[in-house]
């Protein structure tokens, strides 16, 4: 790990009441003391008020704050010089800072040494990017919860065991003379099973941790003037995409990214589809069907005023088939035609589609329903998101997955009388992939791919 000080702006630039300059590494506190001006004694955990110069002008009146290793963010001697938060007195500083010993921080530098220094552990680490990303409350009591430990605990607790586990193995092995307890298959065994349950509900939690942090991606999907850009307008509250009577406008997708309740949505509205003989809108009628594959929900709008063709009854089997959430809207029931309105139906349930929700986009209805209905389908009332251990990590999902095969294996292991010493070495490789979630035997790679998604200055 590089020694040398390292410094960058911890705060947003931008103009506003204080800005914060950090600088971490054994060199901070005399960099502090040949640019700042104070009367006080600066002592560590104590905020010093004075002024920062440059040759023989005062560029500003700030406080310093000086934390001495090892009590500090990255486990190094830190200085953070809260200045007047204009973009280039803020700026100004920073180049002094360097100019005096520093070099610029990469890119989650900070939380990297902190890390390296042992002050946190890799699910912490990764949380606290997540905290700063939350676009919404449930996101960030998520991402708060990991901050505190919840995820690291957990994943401490069961390697332990397996370690405890491996450690009694080891002994019944190297001294069979002694009169150690005798390590029985179906112990081992009853043991694996309570590991792999106790990984499988973390696991579990995945999916919807995952919508709640990463989004759900719909795709709206439809005929061409059945209301598709009209709704996306609706929900994102904006005139995101244009919306004519003529057929073919929306001809490319178009992606927007929302909240509705506890839910994020990344929607993209899809080129109307339909037999063209125009080139541009051709390839934008393959794309619409194309993103079907890459979606979690489809949301298939149905116009009142039009019978339902061959072309909607193909798409909507598809949909089904690939078992992709699929919502059924059906449009303009302001301008509802009964005998229409009933055909539309009766063709749904020919293909076992027997909820429908009814929306006039123009008059604003039905969009609650739909709302609810998509916080139906991902938002889990089952899992305590204030309070409960959620995962929203594919890593730790993936190495969560690849612990509970390894616990697997070594249970038919056992069962086809294997050696104890070579199923101890299918349970290690279990403990080795919980290790890593936390951060023990993790590669440099797996390291600074984390810590480069921080932003400068974290």
């Amino acid at each position: 790990m590089s020694t040398d000080t390292i410094a960058a702006i911890a705060t947003s630039l931008s103009n506003s009441g204080i800005s914060i300059i950090r600088i971490s590494g054994e060199n901070s506190l005399n960099i502090i003391k040949k640019i700042f001006i104070t009367s006080y004694e600066i002592k560590p955990n104590n905020i010093i008020y004075g002024k920062i110069k440059k040759d023989n002008i005062i560029l500003d009146t700030v406080l310093v704050s000086y934390f001495k290793s090892p009590k500090s963010y990255t486990g190094e001697d830190v200085c953070e010089i809260n200045c007047h938060g204009g973009n280039q007195i803020t700026k100004e500083i920073l180049e002094l800072v360097l100019e005096n010993g520093a070099r610029l921080a990469e890119a989650g530098e900070f939380s990297k040494r902190a890390f390296l220094n042992g002050k946190m552990d890799l699910t912490k680490a990764e949380a606290v990017i997540n905290l700063i990303n939350s676009k919404n409350s449930t996101q960030a009591r998520i991402a708060s919860n990991n901050l505190e430990g919840d995820l690291y605990n957990k994943v401490k607790e069961l390697r332990e065991e397996l370690i405890l586990l491996l450690a009694n193995i080891e002994v019944s092995v190297d001294y069979p003379e002694y009169d150690y307890e005798e390590l029985e298959n179906n112990k081992i065994i009853n043991l694996i099973d309570k590991k792999i349950i106790d990984i499988n509900n973390i696991i579990k939690t995945y999916d919807h941790g995952k919508y709640i942090n990463d989004g759900v991606n719909v795709t709206i999907l439809g005929k061409p003037n059945v209301g598709k850009s009209s709704l996306l307008n609706l929900l994102a509250k904006t005139e995101k995409a244009i919306v004519t009577d003529i057929p073919g406008t929306t001809r490319d997708i178009i992606e927007e990214r929302i909240n509705i309740g506890n839910i994020i949505l990344n929607i993209s509205d899809t080129a109307g589809i339909r037999d063209t003989e125009d080139i541009v809108e051709k390839i934008g009628v393959k794309k619409s069907i194309e993103k079907i594959d890459e979606t979690d929900l489809v949301i298939y709008i149905l116009n009142c005023e039009d019978e339902i063709e061959d072309k909607d009854i193909e798409i909507l089997s598809k949909i089904k088939n690939k078992q992709i959430n699929l919502i059924v809207v059906i449009n303009k029931v302001d301008k509802k035609d009964k005998l229409k309105f009933d055909a539309i139906i009766k063709k749904l349930k020919e293909i076992d589609i027997d909820e429908v929700i009814q929306m006039s986009i123009l008059n604003k209805t039905g969009v609650e329903e739909l709302k609810n209905k998509i916080e139906e389908i991902f938002y889990s009332n089952d899992l305590d998101f204030e309070n409960e251990l959620i995962i929203t990590n594919q890593r730790h999902k993936d190495l969560l997955k690849k612990a509970v095969n390894d616990l697997e294996k070594a249970k038919i292991q056992i069962l086809n009388n294997e050696p104890i010493d070579i199923v101890s070495i299918v349970i290690k490789s279990a403990s080795d992939s919980l290790g890593q979630i936390i951060g023990s035997n993790v590669s440099e790679d797996i390291i600074n791919k984390i810590f480069e998604k921080f932003c400068i200055g974290k």
